[in-house]
């Protein structure tokens, strides 16, 4: 039987686009057609396409590969979730579910009880350990405390939830530092107009930041942009030398803005797409059971050793 991956994300630029990337190369190594739908951010766009593509390949072996969208709305609440609800329609069609990069560990292991004999499983960044790290990074930047800037994901995305949820666990043992937030959907045109209203309000324009964090590297960049131009638009230049953390490190975006000045840091991820695709290929080889989780690990770039707040 003929089989077949269909990959669905939310962009086929960017970080995302780079999953893209890797998940054809590995699927091409291991023999494996693959066709991507990209929903612009748009959870009922992803269901909707979901279950078309299980309709139209009816006679193929399939699995979904998805990076989900708003899957932390109802958290902790399983049975009225959107997220199972949608994976339920596409399992009892007999097509296997894989996310990626995020997702809720409790709503696998559920869908796996449910569904044996499907590939089921979730292949991760470590979003938890991600924004400890910008924790890390935070108290190395920030040792004497003062105001951050958190500019977060999607509030109702697992990995956003993660992320913060990490930070403020770093920082709970630290006194001094207080953290304001954001949200900018992970969207470098939402973050820069975001961080740009959020320092020029009134009741900020003359008060100390001394770091932005952001969850990605595109809305760590947008940062610095905002940061330009509020430094010149309310006569304050320190504001253009604020460090600003980003996330994900991907050679081409990331790691480069760190080495241009752009970012103070970020931190760096494991794409999920390759190991995703070959798990799966080794399972329709051999029946190898998947692991219901698995989640790469991150590290600082730089390393934290070297990060020094700045002086005066």
């Amino acid at each position: 039987m003929e089989s077949k991956v269909g990959l669905f994300v939310n962009s086929v630029e960017g970080y995302q686009g780079c999953i893209v990337a890797e998940v054809k190369q590995a699927a091409a190594r291991e023999g494996l057609e693959v066709e991507v739908f990209h929903a612009g951010y748009n959870a009922p766009q992803q269901a909707q396409d979901m279950v078309r593509f299980a309709n139209r390949n009816a006679d193929k072996r399939l699995c979904i590969f998805v990076i989900p969208e708003a899957d932390a709305i109802r958290d902790g609440d399983i049975e009225s979730d959107p997220t199972f609800h949608l994976a339920e329609r596409v399992l009892q069609k007999g097509v296997g579910l894989i996310m990626l990069n995020h997702g809720r560990e409790d709503l696998i292991t559920a869908l796996r009880a449910r569904h044996p004999e499907l590939p089921v499983t979730l292949v991760a960044i470590d979003n938890v350990e991600f924004g400890r790290m910008q924790g890390r990074q935070l108290r190395a930047l920030v040792p004497k405390g003062g105001t951050v800037l958190c500019v977060r994901g999607h509030q109702f995305d697992t990995a956003c939830r993660d992320r913060t949820n990490g930070m403020r666990e770093e920082l709970r043992a630290v006194s001094g530092i207080v953290v304001e937030e954001i949200d900018a959907r992970w969207d470098a045109d939402l973050a820069e107009p975001g961080v740009y209203k959020w320092i020029t309000s009134p009741n900020r324009r003359q008060s100390a930041l001394h770091a932005v964090v952001a969850q990605n590297d595109h809305m760590g960049q947008a940062a610095k942009q905002a940061l330009l131009r509020a430094a010149k638009d309310v006569g304050r230049p320190e504001l253009a030398h604020v460090p600003i953390l980003g996330g994900d490190g991907l050679p081409d975006f990331g790691l480069r803005w760190v080495r241009e000045g752009i970012l103070t840091a970020t931190v760096c991820v494991t794409l999920p797409g390759a190991l995703a695709v070959e798990q799966l290929a080794q399972y329709w080889r051999s029946g190898t059971p998947l692991p219901a989780v698995t989640k790469s690990p991150v590290r600082s770039y730089p390393e934290l050793s070297s990060l020094r707040p700045l002086s005066g």
